[in-house]
């Protein structure tokens, strides 16, 4: 858009002072904004057990302090999680058995709902002993226990029976299969539509008395829809043939013929699924048992590492686009072949990025397992590729990392939570099966934000919780080989006074020390103050709050303050011991999550993670008891508006008395509506008296939405000084023929000075004057002519007689503090095409003489 460059706009004042010429200052319009604080409505974030169970804990748990709470806060706390042994305490049998007793059948969780899929309900590989059903259960959240329903058979009263559909289990036979243990699944959660997610199983053990008399590993690859009701849809089953897990040939690439006789399955696959930080759903299958009878009763153990993507839809895509044929790609292999470990998907937060990674432990390395693996390795996840990279140094030892072993275990399963690996029962004895070395211990390690193993004795112990004797978890009879393990959220209750937990694990039926199937359930709180026997505390951790909405009134809010308690009386051996606090804020339609935040931590990004600092005379971060930041202090240039925010909190000790924990009890936000100015056109009309011009009616509103509540004070949104309006008057050549078709826009970048190119008289308006809901009128003695800058001279403006167009423009130079939504209407949209308000008036006659009136008196002219 052209404009004419104007280095100034004049300002008069009309006076009546005795033929006195006064100089009067002007109003200047501001540079910057001059932020105003308020008193405004605190929103509680955070303050219960319950409310802080909801969030994401990093080496950080959720307690029941204080004992004796006062105003703000009730019983909840977040505070370092102490580093130990699990608290068999915190574990209990459940009241649910499974239908059937199950050894080998995997088991995933979506939501609140448990899937069983498959197992063996004997030892016996040679015999029709597999389930064909996916044992559904329900579990109540805030007691850990199963929800209870009529039973109908094959299911019980706390398990629902869904059959799996039968497929073609590959080339070990023709007769389509449903029933197998050994399995590899996963659960996968929906990220578009209703549904709450997909359940993947691949290969598996298959027997049938109508295949072979040697159960062999199929290929089949399955997917489940569930609905958002934890209800498996019965037409969302798929297992189409480009999913099928992959053989390779001798030259070490996929097989694509789905008719080739050297296609193999796979079963005690460790499987694993990651979701980057970037969306993609990716799952991965490493290792593997394949035996196939009818090739020689070929038994092989893989190194093979295979991955594939999940798409939105649920379906399985090459995660490069590489190939149609198969949807698998292979990475580089494992150092050793390995099967009938577990592989752990690992998520940290370091900065703004999230980060994943698999750690991968025991098992076998080969196929009788007389060799059990007790090294730990760890993959980090490339989040844009999927690709992975290996590292066998996965501890830190000071400065640098090490090699470190764990105890070899088969049949092991396990799980990751709150930067904690749970290396769950399975068996430490070698040969097949291995029972008799059953185990009711879940060792735990801790990771830090680098996926690094933490020292967590100080004498160089990266895993504790291995001794049957003082460690054992499970209550009795309790070992367990070849069992399954899923993790659901706990829910809470909001006036609980007792320790609580963050979620519930299962440890799901499994064999016994005879390698008996059993039907047990075994389950324990953890993420809670009382998850260790511990009383060292890790030395650091972080605590992320879920994303939640901040409005005021159903509109985006304006953030006044932050405030939290805490409790850091620190001790002579804990100088340091801190919280140090940030939180991140944005604007939404209709949503609230993680993925509307722009990670950048870029200082022109208005949703970046921001530091808060109460304790400004030191190092420290937070003051003990009530912490409150002013936001117009902390960030005296922003004014930060908000739909939805979240917040971390970062816990600091001095390693020198580990028993020590900083304490955050409460955390709320002070706000108010993010109201803004928006200048209306009230009324806007050209009179003519006789034929001659007679008046310009112009006058302004500051109101928003038709609510007071959302409309702010021109001089409090922008500063004080004034803004412009413009006119824009044209004669017609033709008469019939407009001559003024649009006016332009209010332009954000046209500078303080400019003014529109059309633009033919201009008038000042006093920001001050423009309170909420109030009203500026225009007199006609304000208006300046836009070129000479002096006084509106009508007479020859309106002196030949024709028809006029008489276009307006409101604040051309953006000076009013108005948003984008504000400023739509700076032309007149509200009551006019987009092309802005155009008012036409036919001229007969040139505007009479004005009567002569007391001297004009001149202020400074002020630069626009």
């Amino acid at each position: 858009m052209m404009f004419s460059p104007r280095l100034f706009r004049p300002s008069m004042l009309l006076a009546a002072l005795a033929l006195i010429a006064l100089i009067v200052p002007t109003w200047l319009p501001s540079p910057a904004r001059a932020l105003d604080d308020e008193t405004g409505t605190d929103q509680v974030i955070d303050n219960s057990q319950a409310d802080f169970a909801s969030g994401v804990f990093q080496r950080t748990v959720v307690s029941a302090a204080p004992s004796s709470p006062t105003n703000p806060d009730v019983v909840g706390a977040i505070e370092l999680a102490p580093v130990g042994a699990l608290n068999r305490n915190n574990w209990t049998t459940s009241a649910a058995a499974l239908p059937q007793a199950l050894s080998d059948a995997p088991v995933v969780a979506l939501g609140r709902y448990l899937f069983v899929i498959g197992g063996a309900t004997s030892p016996i590989a040679n015999e029709e002993n597999r389930s064909s059903y996916i044992y559904r259960g329900v579990v109540n959240q805030a007691t850990g226990g199963f929800e209870t329903h009529a039973p109908v058979a094959p299911g019980n009263d706390s398990f629902t029976a869904i059959s799996i559909p039968a497929v073609d289990p590959g080339s070990e036979c023709d007769t389509p299969l449903a029933a197998r243990s050994r399995a590899g699944a996963v659960a996968v959660p929906a990220t578009t539509g209703t549904n709450l997610g997909y359940l993947f199983i691949v290969g598996g053990s298959m027997y049938d008395q109508d295949c072979a008399t040697y159960d062999f590993s199929t290929n089949i690859v399955q997917r489940a829809t569930v609905d958002a009701n934890g209800n498996i849809i019965s037409s969302g089953w798929s297992a189409p043939s480009s999913w099928r897990f992959p053989t390779l040939d001798d030259s070490g690439n996929i097989i694509t013929a789905t008719d080739s006789p050297d296609l193999r399955g796979v079963q005690n696959v460790q499987l694993v699924h990651i979701r980057t930080s970037t969306g993609n759903d990716y799952i991965y299958a490493i290792g593997g048992l394949s035996i196939a009878p009818s090739q020689f009763l070929r038994e092989d153990v893989y190194p093979h590492v295979f991955y594939t993507k999940v798409g939105a839809n649920g379906n399985l895509v090459h995660p490069t686009g590489a190939s149609t044929q198969t949807v698998w790609q292979k990475l580089a292999n494992l150092p050793f072949p390995l099967h009938s470990g577990t592989a752990i998907a690992a998520y940290a937060t370091s900065g703004s990025s999230q980060n994943a990674a698999i750690f991968l432990l025991g098992g076998c390395t080969d196929v009788e397992c007389n060799t059990l693996n007790t090294s730990v390795y760890r993959a980090d996840v490339n989040p844009t590729t999927g690709a992975l990279t290996w590292t066998n140094q996965v501890a830190r030892v000071g400065n640098s990392t090490q090699v470190i072993n764990i105890q070899g275990r088969q049949g092991v399963t396990g799980l990751s939570f709150n930067n904690r690996l749970y290396y769950v029962t399975g068996s430490t004895a070698t040969g097949s099966p291995g029972a008799s070395g059953a185990t009711a211990t879940i060792p735990v390690a801790i990771y830090g934000d680098d996926f690094l193993l933490e020292d967590l004795t100080g004498s160089g112990t990266y895993v504790v919780g291995t001794n049957e004797v003082s460690d054992y978890v499970l209550p009795l009879p309790n070992k367990r080989l070849n069992a399954a393990v899923a993790i659901v959220p706990a829910v809470p209750p909001d006036n609980a006074t007792t320790q609580v937990n963050a979620a519930w694990v299962y440890v799901v039926g499994g064999s016994n020390e005879t390698n008996q199937p059993t039907d047990t359930i075994f389950f324990g709180g953890v993420g809670g103050a009382n998850e260790s026997t511990g009383t060292n505390r890790a030395s650091e951790g972080w605590y992320y709050s879920q994303p939640f909405e901040v409005l005021t009134s159903g509109e985006t809010s304006r953030l006044l303050a932050i405030k939290w308690l805490t409790d850091l009386n620190r001790p002579p051996s804990n100088p340091e011991a801190d919280i140090r606090l940030q939180f991140r804020a944005v604007v939404t339609s209709g949503t609230c999550r993680e993925s509307d935040f722009d990670p950048s931590m870029a200082p022109t990004n208005p949703s970046r993670w921001r530091d808060l600092d109460s304790d400004t005379s030191s190092q420290l971060r937070s003051q003990h008891g009530l912490n409150i930041i002013r936001l117009i202090d902390a960030f005296p240039t922003e004014e930060i508006q908000a739909t939805c925010m979240q917040y971390r909190a970062q816990f600091i000790q001095d390693p020198g008395d580990r028993t020590f924990s900083p304490k955050l009890y409460y955390v709320a936000v002070e706000k108010v509506v993010a109201a803004k100015p928006d200048i209306l056109i009230d009324t806007f009309d050209v009179t003519t008296n006789s034929g001659s011009f007679a008046n310009i009616s112009l006058t302004l509103r500051n109101l928003r939405r038709n609510s007071l509540a959302a409309t702010r004070s021109v001089e409090a949104a922008s500063g004080g000084g004034s803004f412009f309006v413009d006119l824009c008057i044209k004669r017609r050549t033709n008469p019939s023929t407009p001559e003024l078709t649009a006016v332009p826009a209010p332009n954000p970048s046209a500078g303080s000075s400019a003014t529109p190119s059309c633009a033919t008289v201009s008038a000042q308006v006093p920001k001050h004057t423009l309170v909420p809901g109030a009203t500026y009128t225009i007199l006609l003695s304000a208006w300046v002519n836009s070129q000479t800058n002096q006084s509106a001279d009508w007479s020859t403006i309106f002196g030949e007689p024709g028809t006029y167009d008489i276009g307006i423009v409101v604040d051309y130079n953006v000076m009013a503090g108005e948003d984008a939504e504000g400023r739509s209407n700076n032309r007149g949209e509200n009551v006019s095409p987009p092309n802005g308000i155009i008012r036409t008036v036919t001229i007969i006659a040139p505007p009479s003489p004005p009567e002569p009136k007391n001297p004009k008196v001149f202020v400074p002219v002020v630069f626009r």
